[in-house]
Formats: structure tokens, C-alpha cells, sequence
């Protein structure tokens, strides 16, 4: 059999994994009641889209793209949605989660914030789903900045403390910078900067990303109460100035400098808004980590709204990242469109048509976006593409009587040579 198998599909081609960015698209809007949003998942290129949970907001999905983790509103409680088996599994509601919600390097624990998001500051915790204990890592967190990057092996999370002000008649504080080992509770405090608080200036937080280099890497206020990108080393606390951008005067409503909210932790490049007060918008500019340089991207300005850049996932391949954009008009906020940037050909393309609530190809992109290669059922031997040398490996699988679940194609529990038909028919329809 094994021969007779081999001859047949030996001349086969193969076929590689799919790509699609998941978001949260934003599927109704009313004035004083608020959005509905549905987890939605689109192809790159946006010939394909697909809901995958109705009337929810994402959190976070796992690094397999699985599953989805999510707050639901009405139980206070969180969530977990396992897209393959379509089973969801909840906390309980001892300490009701807001805002935000993560897994960890362990999809077991999950990082949430908890408290009344009008009030002055958050607290950071760690929910445990194998035994429901909750674990309090911080209080009197900041309201403006994103309390849960995560390092790059994800054993640790940075966080922002407020510390006493001592000009209490001023928006500005103090925040020490804190590392917490997720696991161990050990803490420690890198630094302090100087920060506005956003405690009134709504939904725009601002993002840390935490390079494999040792540096976190975060905008806020220099000398001179300008906004500027700066790195932050993750043992000694040493900060480095990267950028020294002139401004008019201190972050306002509506424009000010922030690293695009990512929960990627292997970035080459990354995006970040640079508040340019001359133009009236914010400017996108990409950030090389080994060069060190920035390149200037693009300005988004509306004839009736302010477009502010608020999420960015890169491709697998680094070589193209998505962002999506909230936009403000004054009376009203809401999610923009998801944009495409090139890095090769230098080029920008929309995702969706032009915004319409009628329309099922208008996407409004809410945070946050996740740009996944989705797993290739079959792909025994892991190197992301479907063809001769997978069926060979099971073949031989079947032989020896073993079983693997990448090997199980048609799902059916068994590996067997219905699952060698079923990938053979695969390969050969492309």
C-alpha cells in the first residue's frame, strides 16, 4: 500500500497555510447606548471575511489563533472560546474584570484589570482557570497607559504605578515603572517618568512594547513637556531618548505620541504616532529596532474627523503590518478602517469598503488586531505547507499504529487512510 500511495501522489503539488487578521468589527452604533461588536477574522487582501462570535469583544486569542478571550459584559466574568471545538469555559466572578484581558505565556493564567475605569486607577490581576484562585499583582495603576506587556519569553509583565504628586494642581504625575514575574510575584522598579494623566481623556491608552534587545520601549514627556519615543532598559532602568520631535505644547484630547497597541512580542519595527500639532493630526512613523532609525510613513486628515492609529499585527513574514484607527469628530468616536502597510513597496492599502453600517464588507476596526497564520491540519512535519512529505510521515504513522492530532485531517479521532484521501483531494484541487 505505502508504494502504491507514494506513486500516485508523488507528482501533487502542495499548499501553505492561511493568513487572516482578526479584529473586532464594530456592527452597531447608537448614540448614548454605545457599540456592539462581533469577533470577526478577513483575509489580507479582503476577499474573505468570517464571524466568528456574535455580539462580543475580544481581548486576546491565543498564539495558535484557537482561542478567544474575552470579558462578557453582562456576567462579569472571563472567557474562553475554543474555535475548534466550540466550547466556552468562564471564571467565576469574585473580582469582575474591565477594560482588559490577556493570556499569559501559561493560556491557563490570565492577566485582567479590575476597578471602575471613571475612577483614578486600575488594579492588575492574574486569574488562574485550573483552580479559579485570583492573584492581586498591583494597585493604583495608571488610567492612560496599557498595563500588560508582556516580555518577550512572557514570564514577566511591565506596568505603570502612580506615585504621590507633589504639585496637585497640575495633570501631570509621576509613574514608577514595575516588573512583575507573572509566577513568582517578584517585583521590581526600573525607573520613574513623568507622565499626563489621562484619567479624562477617554479611550486613547498609551502602548509599551518590550523588545528581545532588553529595552521597553514607551512615549512620554521629555525636558521640555514634549511628547518622545523613549527606550527603557528592562534590568538597570537606564533610559535612552530616541526621538526629539519639537511641539507647540503638552498632549492634548485629541493628538499625542504612542507606540501602536501590539500584543506581538518578536517585532523587528515597530509603529508609533508622533503628535505633529502643525498639521493638526497624528504622524505615523516607523521605528527599526536594530538601525535604530525611524522612517516617516504617512498622515491620515480627514475633512470632519481626527484620525488617531490605535492597533498594529505584523505579517508572519515581517514584511507587511495592519493598523487600525479610532476617528474622533468631536461629538462622536468610533472605529476606522484597518490599513496595510508594505514595508517592501512602501505602499498603503484599505481593508473593506468605504464605512457603511449596510454594508457586510465595511469593516470597523476595533482593537485589538491579530494577524495569524492559522495551523495546517495535516502538516505533520511542520513546516507550514501541505504536500507529498506529510502524507509519507503518515502513511507511516498508520503502519506503526500511531496517532497525532495534526495527522487526524477529516477529525474523526483516527488516523487512517481516509485522512490520506482527504488531504490527497486538498492538494490536488489546488
Amino acid at each position: 500500500m505505502k508504494k502504491i500511495l507514494i506513486s500516485i501522489i508523488i507528482t501533487f503539488g502542495f499548499i501553505h497555510t492561511e493568513e487572516w487578521i482578526y479584529f473586532n468589527n464594530m456592527t452597531d452604533y447608537e448614540w448614548g447606548s454605545g457599540m456592539d461588536f462581533s469577533v470577526t477574522k478577513v483575509k489580507p487582501d479582503g476577499s474573505e471575511h468570517e464571524i466568528i462570535l456574535e455580539d462580543v469583544k475580544y481581548s486576546d486569542i491565543s498564539n495558535d489563533g484557537t482561542k478567544i478571550l474575552y470579558i462578557n459584559q453582562q456576567q462579569l466574568t472571563l472567557q474562553i472560546y475554543n474555535i475548534e471545538t466550540m466550547e466556552t469555559i468562564s471564571s467565576t466572578n469574585e473580582i469582575p474584570p474591565a477594560l482588559y484581558a490577556r493570556f499569559t505565556q501559561d493560556e491557563n493564567e490570565i492577566l485582567f484589570m479590575s476597578g471602575d475605569q471613571y475612577a483614578s486607577a486600575l488594579s492588575l490581576y492574574k486569574y488562574s482557570f485550573l483552580d479559579s484562585s485570583v492573584s492581586l499583582i498591583s494597585d493604583s495603576l495608571s488610567m492612560g497607559i496599557y498595563n500588560m506587556t508582556l516580555s518577550p519569553d512572557g514570564q514577566n509583565v511591565v506596568y505603570f504605578k502612580m506615585i504621590e504628586d507633589e504639585n496637585s494642581e497640575d495633570y501631570f504625575m509621576d509613574y514608577d515603572v514595575m516588573i512583575t514575574h507573572i509566577e513568582t510575584g517578584e517585583t521590581i522598579v526600573l525607573t520613574t517618568i513623568p507622565y499626563l494623566d489621562f484619567n479624562s481623556l477617554g479611550i486613547w491608552d498609551n502602548n509599551a512594547y518590550w523588545s528581545d534587545n532588553g529595552f521597553i520601549y514607551l512615549t512620554f514627556l521629555d525636558d521640555n513637556g514634549c511628547s518622545q519615543l523613549f527606550a527603557i532598559h528592562s534590568s538597570i532602568g537606564y533610559i535612552n531618548q530616541i526621538t526629539n520631535n519639537p511641539c507647540l505644547n503638552s498632549i492634548n484630547y485629541f493628538c499625542f505620541g504612542s507606540i501602536l497597541g501590539t500584543q506581538e512580542t518578536d517585532l523587528d519595527k515597530f509603529i508609533y504616532n508622533v503628535c505633529d500639532e502643525y498639521v493638526g493630526s497624528n504622524v505615523i512613523w516607523m521605528y527599526d529596532i536594530e538601525s535604530d532609525e525611524s522612517t516617516y510613513i504617512l498622515d491620515f486628515v480627514g475633512e470632519n474627523y481626527v484620525s488617531i492609529s490605535m492597533d498594529q499585527s505584523w505579517s508572519p513574514d515581517g514584511t507587511k503590518v495592519s493598523f487600525s484607527e479610532y476617528l474622533y469628530g468631536g461629538m462622536i468616536t468610533v472605529p476606522g478602517y484597518m490599513r496595510i502597510y508594505d514595508t517592501v513597496t512602501e505602499s498603503i492599502d484599505t481593508v473593506g469598503n468605504i464605512l457603511n453600517m449596510d454594508d457586510p464588507e465595511s469593516y470597523y476596526v476595533a482593537s485589538p488586531i491579530n494577524w495569524i497564520e492559522d495551523s495546517l491540519a495535516g502538516d505533520v512535519n511542520g513546516d507550514s505547507l501541505l504536500n507529498v512529505q506529510d502524507i509519507v510521515i503518515i502513511i507511516n504513522m498508520i503502519m506503526a499504529g500511531e496517532n497525532n492530532l495534526s495527522a487526524d485531517y477529516n477529525g474523526d479521532g483516527v488516523v487512517n487512510i481516509l485522512d490520506i484521501v482527504a488531504i490527497v483531494q486538498v492538494i490536488m484541487s489546488n
